[in-house]
């Protein structure tokens, strides 16, 4: 049980910073060896094998997704609620009803982010860090219905506890720290179209960021690339984006490339400008 809480903790790091491709097939292999236990155990152990299964499952979820296979990511984590339920485990079912919930953020059934969020928030006894995740989903269900004041008191309700956490390193969460939040703010103001507030959360967690977690620097960087296009501010735009384009390549992600062919796109009307010429070159060369 230590050997596979300690390997996945491993690779979740190398994950941060080499990328989901050279990740995934030992992420697989691995929930077969898990799976090959789970199955000849009883009792408490076989538990305390489908906890740890559902674990990596949702890990291989977070994997498929980052390389564009959004099909295979619902189904890994589909694997995980299925298994973490099946274990009692209260506290990893919640967490993934906020990872549900973070996926429809950017699906066709927005509807459901609130519902999703909620699910996890039903949960007692749990740690604040997880809560804070919770709060921030519940946040973006808010932003998607376009109700500002309950996406700002959600918001404010997930840096509360975020911040009760203290500098808590490891365990379920523990990404959910104050910058993760406030780029998370940045991104519910964008989709509120308050692009200035978005582009002052998006500095504030930029310039906050653990250097650990440089791929998902490359996913901010776009999005805050987004938000000084609708302010008017192509250069500083290309210049976030051609940022985030170097860590999407260092980590093979498909989600932060994607978002830079999306910039791309918004700074064709201003093609003149050095930075989106650059920017353009940049991705035609790939």
């Amino acid at each position: 049980m230590d050997h596979f809480t300690a390997l996945r903790s491993v690779l979740v790091e190398s994950d941060n910073r080499i990328g989901a491709a050279a990740i995934l097939p030992t992420a697989r292999q691995q929930l077969g060896h898990i799976a090959d236990y789970r199955r000849a155990a009883r009792g408490d152990l076989r538990n305390a094998l489908l906890c740890t299964e559902a674990r990596w499952a949702e890990f291989a979820g977070w994997l498929s997704d980052d390389l564009g296979d959004r099909d295979r990511g619902d189904w890994w984590l589909a694997q995980a609620l299925v298994m973490a339920e099946e274990a009692g485990d209260a506290e990893f079912t919640a967490y993934v009803f906020a990872r549900m919930a973070q996926r429809a953020v950017d699906a066709a059934d927005q509807d459901r982010v609130l519902g999703l969020a909620h699910a996890a928030e039903r949960a007692s006894n749990i740690r604040s860090q997880v809560r804070a995740f919770a709060a921030v989903q519940r946040a973006h269900g808010h932003a998607v219905e376009g109700d500002s004041a309950a996406f700002q008191a959600a918001i404010e309700d997930a840096q509360r506890l975020a911040n009760s956490a203290g500098s808590v390193n490891g365990g379920l969460g523990s990404f959910c720290t104050s910058p993760y939040v406030s780029a998370q703010e940045g991104d519910g103001w964008l989709r509120l179209g308050r692009p200035q507030a978005a582009a002052r959360c998006f500095h504030q967690a930029l310039t906050e960021w653990p250097e650990s977690y440089r791929r998902e620097r490359g996913r901010y960087l776009a999005r805050a690339a987004a938000a000084h296009i609708a302010t008017g501010q192509p250069q500083q735009a290309a210049l976030a984006a051609l940022a985030a384009l170097e860590l999407a390549r260092l980590t093979s992600s498909a989600r932060i490339q994607r978002e830079v062919i999306a910039v791309d796109r918004q700074l064709a009307k201003f093609s003149t400008e050095p930075g989106a010429k650059q920017l353009h070159a940049a991705l035609t060369a790939s």
